[in-house]
């Protein structure tokens, strides 16, 4: 730790504890998603693959867009807004 009260903290350890933020995330988010996968598969579908995968899928997609967003907290989701249907006044 820097023993100044006001100084800074470099660049390369802000990138470092991202990625080490990144890093960790992904480690949960698969682990914890392949493990419901896994126990989905055996309780519901006889122990086929698919929900293995499905599961390790969207723990992975979750943990890259995390990711994404500490790198960049400008990113959005690329999100359509619908209009409300206007209808016409009745008489």
């Amino acid at each position: 730790m820097n023993s100044e009260a006001g100084a800074a903290i470099p660049a390369e350890e802000v990138l470092a504890r991202k990625w080490d933020r990144c890093l960790s995330n992904f480690v949960l988010k698969v682990g914890a998603a392949t493990s419901v996968g896994i126990v989905t598969s055996v309780l519901l579908f006889r122990k086929r693959t698919w929900p293995v995968a499905l599961s390790s899928g969207i723990g992975l997609g979750i943990a890259y867009e995390q990711c994404q967003r500490s790198f960049d907290p400008n990113v959005t989701l690329n999100a359509v807004r619908v209009p409300k249907p206007t209808t016409p006044p009745t008489a």
